[in-house]
């Protein structure tokens, strides 16, 4: 790491040594930082490092690979696992066992078991990665358990079988035969109703079902078939529906597919916005409280220097609880005593670190269609900077490939890209500095990605516009577009966007050709009727002067 340092110091040399804070100005990082870069007490980021080479005129690639090759040679191994329990579930949900460590959603919780009392049926609703799964299982269900209230619990995710998994959850508490239950909740929609009200028959009169769905989007996304999401929507409204009904049901849904609701207009409604409790950011307050309390809850500390780096690191995030979490466990999980510090959790790789294994992790999971399916899913989520400072980008689902929908599902999964009402975008933008593969991607080819994006941009401005023509592609713009199309993957849209900008010029070139040749046949006409124009008058001419002739 001095090495690197010394030759950041002497390439600043080479360049004429200018002050730190000429060097600030070319770079668009500050005196300090760019200072410290090549002060050799830490290795710098990789954005950092790019802009001091450029600011110096040094040659980037080759920073740029010499950065990846240290940052190889400095990786430190995790620590072996521990025995005691960790407060923080990493990227997984809080659970209902872990309720004891859920802090920062107090109001939510408040909130969600007041409407459970008052209404039957109520969603939760957020973007991936805001808490939802939490908030139910470590939240609701166990604010409901520790109520004392005489309700039977029963959680299930949809998968791919919501009736089967709807069936083998109740027949757990109910007793029975989940194979008999899943036939009755197939042959009638009031199946589900029937059995509740059989379970609870000789309970108290107040006796109830809370039923909690978690993940309700699996229904669009991974049931198998129409007929069988039609059924599991029917069972679950009848059950909430009837005028004798003793169920409660809460749904986990994210935010995106709150819409995929209005298939059913009876679920629509239920699920208007008086029903729902959305999980939104956290405020500073709660954040900080989310980060602190779990580990005072076990008898322990934070450094303040440790909470107001992650404070300032998480700022303006989306979706960012599962990486605080994740941060928190890999800090947990090395050598500490009463008192968390901020150089254990710098150690860990906070959480550009664990955003960036994370994303080494899935991307080698797929397959060689999946990788291919990723990286263009990862490139179309960042936002080119002219000066190199790239930045994520809010993308419509509608503008990624349909085919890339299992691949987008499992990087909303793992917490590397949250999905929202309003469109898809990086957990956090550390993922685009601080991983290698993506920066290597975006470092390489960045004409060509440049174009590309300008073509999607294009192309959305062309359906924005219903299709005119005025928005399609010309000239060198074409001819570029149409190269690009023979090494990169383009969308639907784009294709179409590209087809149309094709078939317009070939119209107007047509248009042109006839043109030209009707303006060939005028002016061979006009040469003609001037030629006979002429002749007229040479001979109108000549009769005169034959008039005029004296006689002899």
């Amino acid at each position: 790491m001095s090495q690197f340092a010394g030759d950041l110091r002497r390439l600043r040399e080479n360049a004429g040594s200018p002050p730190y804070r000429e060097l600030s100005k070319r770079a668009h990082y500050a005196a300090s930082t760019l200072s410290d870069a090549a002060g050799g007490r830490k290795l710098p980021t990789l954005a950092v490092t790019l802009a001091y080479v450029r600011a110096c005129e040094g040659d980037l690639a080759e920073w740029e690979e010499r950065w990846y090759a240290i940052t190889a040679m400095n990786r430190v191994p995790e620590p072996e696992e521990i025995d005691e329990e960790i407060p923080y579930p990493g990227l997984a949900a809080f659970g209902e066992h872990q309720a004891g460590y859920f802090f920062g959603r107090e109001h939510l919780v408040e909130e969600l078991s007041r409407q459970v009392t008052e209404r039957r049926l109520i969603a939760v609703s957020g973007a991936s990665g805001s808490g939802k799964s939490s908030l139910l299982e470590a939240g609701l269900i166990a604010a409901v358990r520790r109520s004392g209230r005489d309700r039977t619990i029963v959680r299930l995710t949809p998968g791919p079988h919501p009736l089967r998994e709807s069936a083998i959850q109740l027949a757990a508490v109910s007793g029975g035969s989940a194979v008999r239950l899943h036939g009755e909740l197939t042959a009638d929609p009031a199946g589900l109703h029937l059995r509740v009200r059989q379970l609870l028959a000789r309970r108290h009169a107040d006796a109830e079902l809370l039923l909690v769905v978690d993940q309700f989007e699996e229904v669009f996304t991974r049931c198998r078939t129409a007929e069988e999401r039609d059924a599991f929507v029917a069972v679950l409204l009848h059950a909430v529906q009837e005028p004798d009904s003793r169920t409660r049901l809460v749904v986990g849904v994210r935010s995106d597919f709150i819409g995929h609701c209005d298939r059913y207009p009876a679920l629509a409604a239920a699920l208007s916005p008086e029903n729902r409790v959305d999980t939104g950011p956290m405020t500073a307050e709660q954040l900080r409280s989310a980060i602190m309390r779990p580990a005072i809850a076990t008898g322990h500390q934070l450094e303040g220097a440790l909470v107001a780096t992650i404070m300032a690191e998480t700022a303006g995030g989306h979706g960012v609880l599962p990486l605080v979490s994740q941060a928190m466990r890999r800090t947990w999980r090395r050598p500490h005593g009463a008192t968390l510090t901020l150089a254990a959790y710098q150690a860990s790789g906070g959480i550009t670190r664990a955003l960036a294994d994370t994303a080494e992790k899935v991307f080698g999971e797929f397959d060689r269609i999946g990788q291919r399916q990723a990286r263009d899913v990862f490139l179309r989520l960042t936002t080119l900077g002219f000066d190199g400072h790239d930045t994520r980008r809010r993308v419509p689902a509608h503008e990624l490939d349909p085919a890339a929908a299992p691949v987008v599902a499992r990087l909303v999964d793992a917490r590397l890209v949250t999905a929202g009402a309003d469109g898809l975008e990086f957990a956090h933008d550390a993922l685009i500095r601080e991983w290698p593969r993506l920066r290597h991607w975006l470092s390489t080819g960045r004409g060509r990605l440049y174009l590309h994006r300008r073509l999607t941009e294009a192309a959305g401005v062309w359906e924005r516009a219903n299709r005119d023509p005025a928005p399609l592609y010309r000239g060198s713009q074409l001819d570029e577009a149409i190269t690009l199309a023979g090494s990169t993957r383009l969308t639907l849209r784009e294709h179409q966007f590209l087809a149309a900008s094709i078939q317009a010029r070939e119209e107007e070139t047509a248009q042109a050709d006839r043109s030209a040749w009707r303006l060939r046949r005028l002016a061979a006409a006009t040469v003609v009727m001037s030629g006979l124009a002429a002749a007229s008058v040479a001979l109108a001419v000549r009769e005169r002067r034959q008039t005029l002739a004296p006689c002899w």
